[in-house]
């Protein structure tokens, strides 16, 4: 413990000098921050919810993070417009969609909606959309868990992270402690496959190999995943107490901070249309951990991040997801790549407040 307690101010140096240029940015305040939000909110007319169910989604997150943190009403009304839209989109009841973790992911709109706005039409959906989701994706292959997709054999950590979160919003917000004990059995079948509690590591899936007929795990780590594993031990610790909650969150928060970035800036997950809005979730779940636990592991560690993803933003204050490269005028990246750093920047404010 003596060593690794005087490597880390070495190694905290070690970047400073690297990322000097950028790191001597302003931090960024809640003034940058909203300038940074508006110039994406507008850039991409993200009000219009073009694009993919999940995405549009995870982009209404962003718009209830900066309400939850700011407080401004501007940010509910924006919201309420999205929403709107995403039904009109969509339609109202969302179990066409095959993607059981599609549904969660709107389903966290709505508790979050529900908690920020007290619309109680947020509560009914999310409830009705989850239960429907739920009977169809538990199973009992693999000793329990949640299918990915509907018809398809494996089970994700992007299914069972955001429904333990789910699960616990749900309890809180209607009293029926059966979501608790969904939440628990959910984090105790990940132990199993997906989360090793002992260095904090969540796998992708697992799932059977039709040639061999045994099971395989993809071992591969992202920060969304890591995100929603650290925010479901956050919520099953404050909940119950018991402290293997708190040890397990803080090996989540390491793994991601020390063996995915070695403490540096977080400039990778830029593939595809997925991706590139990753980190935006990891951020979120990263203020609640820090706030809810009064822990502060990883407040340097996203400052730094959020000082350099500021000082890479182009000259129309737009940031792709590679935060340690300046982004590009011409290319910036697409609405849900640049909404990771608006949720950065939203999700430090409490951290310096």
């Amino acid at each position: 413990m003596r060593t690794y307690k005087i490597r880390i101010p070495l190694l905290a140096l070690f970047l400073f000098i690297v990322y000097a240029g950028k790191a001597q940015e302003p931090f960024p305040s809640r003034e940058i921050a909203d300038r940074i939000f508006m110039a994406w909110y507008d850039s991409f007319n993200v009000e219009s919810v073009k694009g993919f169910f999940w995405d549009n989604a995870e982009m209404m997150e962003v718009v209830l993070d900066a309400l939850e943190v700011t407080k401004d009403q501007k940010y509910k009304t924006m919201f309420e417009a999205m929403f709107k839209n995403f039904v009109e989109k969509n339609g109202a009841d969302w179990q066409g969609n095959l993607y059981n973790d599609d549904i969660t992911w709107a389903v966290l709109v709505c508790l979050r909606g529900y908690f920020l706005t007290g619309n109680l039409t947020y509560l009914e959906k999310a409830k009705d959309q989850f239960d429907k989701m739920y009977a169809r994706a538990f199973t009992n292959s693999y000793g329990g868990g949640l299918l990915w997709h509907h018809a398809k054999t494996t089970k994700n950590a992007c299914i069972n992270g955001p429904a333990m979160v789910a699960c616990c919003y749900l309890a809180r917000a209607t009293g029926d402690s059966s979501y608790y004990d969904k939440a628990v059995s959910l984090y105790d079948w990940s132990k199993l496959y997906l989360f090793d509690p002992k260095t904090g590591k969540v796998n992708d899936n697992v799932d059977l190999d039709k040639n061999s007929g045994q099971l395989k795990i993809n071992k591969w780590s992202s920060t969304y995943n890591q995100g929603t594993y650290l925010g479901a031990a956050t919520m099953l610790y404050k909940h119950t107490g018991e402290a293997t909650y708190l040890v397990e969150a803080q090996k989540i928060a390491e793994y991601t901070r020390v063996n995915m970035y070695s403490s540096g800036v977080m400039n990778n997950e830029d593939n595809g249309n997925d991706l590139p809005g990753f980190k935006g979730i990891f951020a979120r779940y990263a203020r609640m951990y820090t706030v809810e636990l009064k822990k502060a592991d990883l407040i340097e560690w996203l400052q730094l991040n959020a000082r350099v993803a500021y000082g890479n933003r182009n000259s129309n204050d737009l940031i792709n997801t590679k935060w340690a490269t300046t982004t590009d005028d011409a290319n910036p990246g697409t609405a849900f790549g640049c909404s990771a750093a608006v949720s950065l920047l939203i999700n430090c404010l409490p951290l310096t407040q």
